[in-house]
């Protein structure tokens, strides 16, 4: 077993909300800007396994949860920003695209129970008796602290479609770069159906991407063939995406037993330590099948009926064995860092144990991860050296398709589409 120091201040342990120091975003994103803010989730109520999507007027909404760690109560409002495809702010007014008022209180939580550390749980669904929205596009969420009213606490990104169109897609290995190694391709028609597009190069805005990898978002822009009936976008070198790995997976749900990737837990004041076994580079090894969750985390808890409420949090220790990679940085990578590249999920090298290393608080349950490395003056993330590319892996790839005719002051999204690398 690895041996650590474990008595961690505050300060330098890595948070799921440590602050970036920057609370103005020309382009949103969901992104936590404070400490003591644990397990932020957007996802469509009542599905566990969701992308934040749903329909204008329809019958489901988004649910946005998160805990305020380290205190038993706390008072939150948010505020609601109408943005466009390109998720920054649109040129629509409050009241053209909502019925209600901003700077609304949050008034659903719930403390915590038989916990080591105490927090407060909260919940908000969208739409609520408080706030219709009344278009479609890309909505920013962004929750204050009411006590600290112009302290934006975190921002968290969903979307709202009218399905005006028809998305037709597919995946496969059998790309334009290469056949069956490294790579996916994606390729879709488009049935407008109703709609009248009539030029698609300049009024539709589409967006591709893989998993919840916002950093590495394909804008489509020509389609291939256009008819009366239908827009095709095929062999298009712009929707040839690396094929990647599955995603690792760890599992912790007590103290009391270690599962799955776990080594060892241990109690050091205030905190149980959860040491995960050392992960291995993938880069150079043959591709090995895994039912992963493509990212996303789900919070559970050994023996318990709520576990928003009776989850835990851990100290979690990551570490890759690895020689250090010259001009760049290796990250943690996850919907529990809300795919974000930043010091919150920035790993650091141990030339003593040769690997980096980092250690998290997370709560208890499911995790799906990866490592990622960002070379100096990139965005992008890149997977191929520390999990490799393997055409067979399992991807979901989500398109998004935005109208705006000439004369038009919004983005509508008209079509949304998830499709399975698998399917």
């Amino acid at each position: 077993m690895r041996t650590y120091i474990y008595y961690i201040t505050i300060g330098i342990l890595s948070f799921i909300g440590m602050p970036l120091g920057v609370h103005a975003q020309d382009v949103y994103r969901t992104t936590v800007f404070r400490e003591d803010i644990g397990s932020l989730e957007i996802k469509v109520e009542g599905e566990p396994v969701s992308t934040p999507y749903i329909e204008l007027n329809g019958e489901k909404a988004i649910e946005i949860s998160f805990d305020a760690l380290f205190r038993s109560s706390g008072r939150f409002a948010y505020s609601v920003i109408h943005c466009d495809a390109d998720w920054k702010k649109s040129d629509l007014l409050p009241l053209e695209y909502m019925k209600g008022f901003q700077r609304m209180p949050i008034e659903d939580y719930t403390n915590a129970y038989g916990t080591t550390t105490h927090f407060s749980h909260f919940s908000l669904s969208l739409p609520n008796a408080d706030t219709q929205l009344t278009v479609s596009g890309n909505y920013a969420i962004q929750v204050f602290d009411d006590d600290n009213p112009d302290e934006l606490v975190f921002t968290a990104c969903f979307s709202i479609v009218e399905p005006l169109i028809e998305i037709i897609a597919g995946v496969s290995g059998n790309t334009i770069v290469d056949f069956n190694k490294e790579h996916q391709q994606v390729e879709f028609d488009i049935n407008p159906k109703n709609l009248h597009v009539t030029h698609p190069q300049n009024d539709l805005k589409i967006f591709v991407y893989q998993n919840n990898n916002l950093d590495d978002v394909r804008a489509v822009i020509q389609p291939s063939m256009i008819s009366a009936r239908q827009l095709q976008y095929r062999r298009n070198g712009e929707l040839v995406f690396e094929a990647g790995n599955e995603f690792r997976r760890i599992e912790f749900l007590t103290h009391r037993y270690k599962g799955m990737g776990v080594e060892a837990i241990a109690f050091y004041n205030p905190y149980y330590h959860v040491t995960l076994f050392q992960d291995l580079k993938r880069g150079n090894k043959p591709f090995i099948y895994d039912q992963d969750q493509n990212g996303r985390f789900f919070i559970r808890c050994s023996g318990c009926s709520s576990p928003d409420r009776e989850g835990d949090y851990y100290v979690v220790h990551f570490s890759l064995a690895s020689e250090q990679f010259p001009n760049g940085q290796m990250h943690l990578y996850g919907d529990f860092f809300n795919c974000i590249l930043d010091d919150r999920s920035q790993m650091e090298y141990n030339a003593e144990t040769g690997s980096y290393e980092k250690a998290v608080l997370l709560k208890t349950g499911l995790y799906n991860y990866q490592y990622a490395f960002v070379a100096d003056g990139e965005a992008k993330p890149s997977f191929r050296k520390t999990e490799g590319n393997f055409f067979e892996t399992e991807n979901e790839y989500h398109i998004a398709v935005y109208y705006r005719p000439p004369g038009a002051r919004h983005d509508r999204l008209v079509g949304y589409k998830t499709l399975n690398s698998n399917l």
